[in-house]
């Protein structure tokens, strides 16, 4: 009765301050023995109850709310599962906090971004699958809609099993859900406070970003990708990690020169100049196969200001520490020898004055 009352949609907001409706439907979603079809009952009448805005907030408090999303979030019936994730999207939005902050939601959210976790898709019907996708890409909605809120991206970042689930799934789904994905992680690194814990507790996720910019990459996904690194490069703290990880700078000079595409040849570009403001990156940098060469060729091309102006202040930049280094080298050598020339004459002396 209360599910065929929620769907008139001028009841849903009264229901949902009717004494014992949220909490009886609640109670039934997270009782162990309730069947299939009392499951079902409860969730979409759950799921229509938090359509309107108005009760984003109303329904989220109530005590049993958050587990009884959690609880059918992880069903193993698809139709459970989808109606929960629905549900909890919708009360996301206005508590992202409460959201992020319960460890329970967060792992449920993983083990829907982790459903082909072995294949698991493969052994289930076309028509759950097809539902099984649909509440993967239900959660990254939802992720993507809080990575953007900077009050929280850092409690996020540090959900392990998010960052976990999300390094394991990128590029193993369909298009749309890996494009997803690789926003998601952008939206992340564009916090300051995030970009030490994702380089050195999350490492996959750098491994991630690197295969992104690859040749066979989608543009999209591409061009976030790079957005991330260079988001990740502004942080002076990870920079010698960043030039030393496998295949980073490669990849990085091959997107500074594509031309094709100005914005990612830009972020290319910006990632290489804070590359280089680190002096210890200089010979890492120097040694890259055609970096140097890159950096060079665009400072000579007049076409696109921009990427001029770059590749030049990232040759000056590398010129600065170069001069630096034989500067301090010379002084070093000058030290050696008046320390050499002072030893030879107080010798000298010495012996002149014991004859």
């Amino acid at each position: 009765a209360i599910k065929t009352l929620t769907l008139n949609k001028k009841n849903v907001i009264q229901l949902a301050r009717t004494r014992g409706v949220i909490s009886s439907i609640t109670s039934v979603l997270c009782r162990v023995d309730a069947s299939e079809e009392e499951r079902t009952r409860c969730i979409n009448a759950l799921m229509h109850l938090c359509v309107p805005e108005e009760n984003w907030r109303l329904v989220y408090l109530f005590p049993q709310t958050a587990e009884a999303l959690a609880r059918n979030m992880a069903d193993r019936y698809p139709q459970i599962r989808y109606a929960a994730c629905l549900a909890l999207s919708f009360l996301a939005k206005k508590n992202r906090k409460e959201v992020v902050k319960n460890t329970i939601l967060m792992h449920s959210i993983a083990r829907v971004l982790e459903v082909d976790k072995n294949g698991a898709l493969e052994r289930t019907n076309p028509q759950d699958r097809k539902v099984f996708i649909g509440s993967r890409l239900c959660a990254l909605k939802m992720l993507l809609h809080l990575s953007k809120n900077k009050d929280i991206s850092t409690k996020l970042a540090r959900a392990d099993c998010i960052t976990t689930a999300l390094a394991r799934i990128a590029s193993t789904m369909e298009l749309a859900a890996n494009i997803l994905c690789v926003a998601i992680i952008t939206n992340l690194t564009r916090h300051p406070d995030n970009a030490s814990h994702l380089v050195f507790h999350a490492p996959d996720l750098l491994t991630i970003l690197v295969a992104g910019t690859s040749d066979n990459s989608d543009q999209e996904i591409c061009k976030c990708s790079l957005y991330a690194l260079q988001n990740l490069s502004c942080t002076g703290s990870i920079r010698q990690e960043l030039a030393n990880a496998p295949d980073l700078l490669a990849s990085i000079t091959k997107n500074a020169f594509k031309t094709q595409f100005p914005e990612q040849q830009l972020s290319a570009l910006h990632t290489l100049k804070n590359l280089s403001d680190d002096p210890f990156n200089l010979v890492t940098m120097t040694n890259t196969p055609g970096c140097t060469a890159t950096l060079l060729a665009l400072a000579n091309d007049s076409k696109n200001g921009m990427a001029q102006f770059l590749a030049c202040d990232t040759l000056a930049t590398l010129s600065h520490w170069l001069l630096t280094l034989s500067a301090a080298k010379r002084c070093k050598e000058k030290s050696s020898l008046v320390a050499g020339i002072g030893g030879a004459n107080g010798n000298n002396k010495g012996g002149g004055s014991d004859s």
